[in-house]
């Protein structure tokens, strides 16, 4: 339901959504056909897997924690605009920029889409607060008129932002989308990996929480007279007693009547149990969401991102993230004035160390591909004095202020051709 309300301090009207915030976020109930290994796969159990949930925490947390710049294109650089959207900054009343772009990358990472909810726009007519939707509550539609609309908590009708109809109600980012309106859940295509992943995780809790596993025990001999279970007992007891506790751990222990101290060891089939779950956390983190599993706690085996640990940050920087990165940028760059982009800074997901670094900026100092100025910006330091200009290498020209190239001083040649001033000639 739209409603008008009129802001006395500007003097224009402000149009605006009422918004059920109960709707925004709600419980999901199960996907499509049953899992064969026998549990429950939702958007919301699958975060009980460990895995699931480290890796959807960590791309949402990491791509919602950059910084975003609106820019203009002039000519072929980039530049700041004065005035930003109030949505870069607080996205709306209850969440600010970072929380509102962690809720659309989780949403994305979950259900494989993310509807955002324009609830209020500036005198101009353009966004100005915005909120994410449950996805699961949102239904996809295409009319009669082939245009798309949506259905929210199965009886509100919303129409869909774009560059057609720019005052539309939702701004709908899709991930893989296989042709369709309604992009795929990662959760949804990966049920059975993540239903095998639960099964073995609560095999596992029932195991150990029956204690079902003990380290060792006494041996019996066969045959008269039969043992009593009281007699038992108080041989358990006795044991507890002498053998318990960190103060009985190294007390000698004597067995009688020709019983034998066994010790326990994990079968065959109790180490097939942990290499199935080991296989799991590399199965979900590495083909499903393309996170290196060392990033989610599995560093037994080498990976196949890079040799060293910066060589595989940059790795998920490059094929993980970067594609998540351009799909959000393209579709909020839709809610700017036209030359208008956002853009997230990702030069802190790719810094490197500090000597590398430093290593790479000298030389670009060098070759007069940055100036000083540039280089204390980056530490967040102010501008010197002519720092503003670029140096290269003394064999070769200096840049003026302006970038344009200073003549180098052309040499005296001597009247006999070798370049060399001629040489005085004493009189006798």
């Amino acid at each position: 339901m739209k409603r008008l309300t009129f802001d006395f301090k500007r003097g224009f009207q402000i149009e605006s959504h009422a918004i059920d915030k109960v709707k925004l976020w709600n419980t999901g109930a199960d996907i499509g056909e049953p899992v064969h290994a026998g549990v429950s796969v939702s958007q919301e159990s699958a975060l009980r897997l460990s895995v699931v949930w480290a890796c959807i925490r960590l791309i949402a947390s990491t791509l919602g924690a950059l910084p975003a710049d609106i820019v203009r294109k002039v000519g072929e650089i980039r530049e700041p605009v004065d005035r930003v959207p109030s949505w870069v900054t607080q996205a709306n009343p209850d969440s600010s920029w970072f929380e509102f772009a962690e809720r659309c990358f989780e949403s994305l990472e979950m259900d494989g889409n993310a509807f955002i909810l324009i609830s209020g726009r500036d005198a101009n007519g353009f966004p100005a607060e915005l909120w994410t939707l449950n996805p699961r509550q949102v239904d996809v539609r295409r009319g009669p008129d082939g245009k798309v609309f949506f259905l929210w908590a199965g009886d509100q009708r919303l129409s869909r932002y774009g560059p057609a109809n720019p005052l539309g109600d939702v701004l709908h980012i899709k991930g893989l989308t296989a042709g369709g309106i309604r992009g795929m859940s990662p959760i949804e295509a990966a049920r059975q990996a993540i239903g095998l992943g639960l099964v073995t995780e609560k095999t596992g809790a029932r195991f150990f929480g029956q204690g079902m596993m003990t380290d060792w025990g006494i041996e019996l001999p066969d045959g008269p007279p039969p043992r009593s279970k009281d007699h038992i007992d108080i041989m358990r007891e006795t044991l507890k007693q002498n053998h318990g506790g960190s103060s009985g751990s190294f007390n000698p222990l004597i067995a009688t009547g020709g019983a034998k101290f066994v010790k326990f060891t994990i079968t065959p089939e109790e180490a097939q149990f942990l290499q199935t779950r080991a296989f799991q956390v590399e199965d979900i983190a590495s083909r499903i969401y393309g996170v290196p599993p060392h990033m989610v706690g599995l560093t037994e085996k080498q990976t196949s991102w890079g040799t060293g640990l910066e060589q595989q940050v940059i790795g998920f920087v490059r094929f993980s993230l970067l594609h998540r990165i351009v799909r959000f940028e393209t579709a909020m760059s839709s809610l700017l004035p036209r030359g208008q982009f956002l853009r997230l800074n990702q030069r802190g997901l790719l810094r490197a160390d500090s000597a590398t670094e430093t290593e790479v900026l000298t030389k670009q100092l060098q070759n007069g591909v940055i100036n000083f100025d540039t280089w204390r910006a980056l530490l967040d330091l102010p501008p010197r004095p002519g720092g503003d200009r670029y140096i290269l290498p003394l064999n070769m020209q200096i840049l003026a202020g302006n970038g344009q190239a200073v003549p180098a001083p052309t040499p005296e040649v001597s009247p006999n051709g070798n370049g060399q001033a001629p040489a005085e000639v004493t009189q006798p």
